[in-house]
């Protein structure tokens, strides 16, 4: 059976964040407000990165921005030949 610790409105906006930091620790809270029982229950939404959405950003092939300009590609190249930076 799940209990929830009964707490009134009142006593929610008075100790709000301690009563959050319970939840988030475990602690099932029941509030009870104009005649309603909110439940709250902590669930771990994960990290930001784990929550991103993957969206393509190129409409085209990349190797075809590499293979579209033969001249650039071969200067780009040459200059990252060891020794040659800054030149």
């Amino acid at each position: 059976m799940c209990t929830y610790m009964p707490i009134t409105a009142t006593d929610f906006r008075k100790d709000l964040f301690q009563t959050l930091e319970q939840v988030v620790q475990g602690e099932k809270v029941e509030v009870t407000y104009k005649g309603y029982r909110i439940l709250l229950v902590g669930e771990p939404l994960g990290t930001k990165l784990s929550r991103a959405v993957r969206r393509e950003g190129l409409l085209v092939d990349p190797q075809s921005i590499v293979d579209s300009d033969p001249e650039l590609l071969a200067e780009l190249e040459s200059r990252w030949q060891p020794g040659n930076f800054g030149k």
